[in-house]
Parts: C-alpha cells; sequence; structure tokens
C-alpha cells in the first residue's frame, strides 16, 4: 500500500476528531464505549476530509516524512482535545451549580457514585447535569460540537494551531466563566437557604427549647426541594445561554489557535 499525502492529511484529521471525542461532553463521558467514540471520530473524519478541499486541511504544500507526520500528529491531537475541553465547560458549570446547592441544602450526605464521573456526586449535581444534557441534545448542542471541528480547519489548518498565550487567556477565561455560572445558577436557591438558616437561629433565640438541628434539615429541605420546581421553568432560558456561551468559547478558543488576535 502507498501513503500518499492525502492519505496522510486523512490520518491527522481523523486525529483531530479522535482528540475531540474523547473529551467532548456527552462524547467523552467514561461510559460510553472507545470503540464507539473510535468509530464516531472516524466518520466525523471521513466527513471533515470530503467536505473540505485538500488545500485547506492541510494548509500549505504537504512533505510527506516521518519526522513531519510525528510532529503534526501531536499538533492535531492536542487541537482536539482543545476544543472538546472547551465545549466542556459549560457542563462543568452546572455540575458545580449544583455541588453548591446539595452542600447548602443537606443533599451532599446522599451522594452517590457517578459511572460516568467515577466519583461521588451529590443529587441535585447529578439531576442538573442530566437535565442540560437532554437540554443539550434537544437543542441541538451537540451538533455544534461536530460543526465547530468542521469550522477549525478554516482558523487552524493541519499543523498551524499555535498554543501561546491566546489560547490559555481562552481558557483562563473560560475557567472563570464556569465559576460564575456556577455562582449565578446557584445563587437564588442559596441566598433563600441562607435566609431560611438566618429565620431558624432567630427562632432558636425566641424559643430555645426547640431542637434547631432536628428541625433545621427538613425545613432547609422542603425550601430547596419547592424552589427547585419553582425556579424549573426559569433554567430553560439559562440553559439556552449556556449553550450560547458555549458557541461563543469555541469561536474564541478557534481564533487563538489559529494565531488571531482577541
Amino acid at each position: 500500500m502507498t501513503i500518499t499525502p492525502a492519505l496522510l492529511v486523512f490520518l491527522l484529521v481523523f486525529v483531530r476528531c479522535l482528540g475531540l471525542m474523547s473529551t467532548a461532553p456527552l462524547f467523552g463521558n467514561s461510559q460510553v464505549p472507545a470503540l464507539f467514540k473510535i468509530g464516531l471520530g472516524f466518520y466525523l473524519a471521513l466527513v471533515v476530509y470530503s467536505a473540505s478541499p485538500l488545500s485547506e486541511l492541510a494548509g500549505r504544500h504537504v512533505t510527506v516524512s516521518l519526522g513531519w507526520f510525528v510532529t503534526h500528529l501531536v499538533i492535531e491531537s492536542l487541537t482536539g482535545i482543545a476544543i472538546g475541553l472547551v465545549a466542556g465547560f459549560v457542563f462543568a458549570a452546572v455540575q458545580f451549580a449544583g455541588g453548591m446547592l446539595d452542600l447548602q441544602i443537606g443533599y451532599s450526605v446522599a451522594a452517590i457514585v457517578n459511572p460516568g464521573f467515577g466519583a461521588p456526586v451529590g443529587l441535585i449535581s447529578n439531576f442538573w447535569y442530566t437535565l442540560f444534557a437532554l437540554f443539550f441534545l434537544n437543542l441541538g448542542g451537540q451538533y455544534s460540537i461536530l460543526l465547530a471541528v468542521l469550522q477549525s480547519y478554516h482558523y487552524v489548518p493541519i499543523g498551524a494551531a499555535v498554543f501561546g498565550a491566546s489560547v490559555a487567556d481562552v481558557f483562563l477565561r473560560a475557567l472563570v466563566t464556569v465559576f460564575v455560572l456556577g455562582v449565578q445558577l446557584a445563587a437564588p436557591i442559596t441566598m433563600a437557604v441562607f435566609l431560611t438558616n438566618v429565620a431558624l437561629a432567630i427562632a432558636s433565640r425566641a424559643v430555645p427549647q426547640m431542637n434547631v438541628f432536628v428541625v433545621g434539615l427538613p425545613v432547609t429541605l422542603l425550601v430547596g426541594i419547592v424552589l427547585l420546581g419553582f425556579l424549573m421553568p426559569e433554567m430553560v432560558s439559562v440553559m439556552r445561554d449556556l449553550v450560547n456561551t458555549m458557541n461563543q468559547q469555541l469561536s474564541n478558543l478557534l481564533a487563538a489557535m489559529g494565531g488571531a488576535p482577541l
């Protein structure tokens, strides 16, 4: 079998797609079989390769050499991994917000092991993550991730990724966004629980016979559950904003890896 430049370019496209599949939200979950990830990455590589001209994928004339291929193999792998990590930050924000509520309301004592993460996850955190994943799929967010790979070659041809200060700045901003969005998501219920605890503290001073530790936990749980149900319709617009935030972060990442100033 003759190894042509076109075949080498396809293999590098496949490596970028495989890197995305290993870290992208939902696709990169540990519960997803590795064979499925490889197969989906291969199919995505075929789509990208057939939809884009060779000159756009390679960016310049391809010189066949072992050193060239190995170097670009690493670069393309890191490019796909970076795209997947940035896309997953919004899911981390939802899980972070749920973890804050589990701690405040008291569900953290009933943490369960999530096979997808291999670590104990609170009930609200697991519920919000699953809810956002379903909304994400219903809104077509998975297509935004796959489309980001196709568009990445307009900004970052094979071997042209620049992992400099601009990319680090994008990751730093995305990490800050995780904490900001997480706090904003959990803020209404967290504030309500805080006021409930203040009210219980005042009541315990007014009625010393009341055991605040026995009464406080059921009251806090009740307030948390009621507010979760009451605020559920508002979560729809918030989740839509999260998907838009993910798209914006992906655009910033592609521009940064392509060497464009932010």
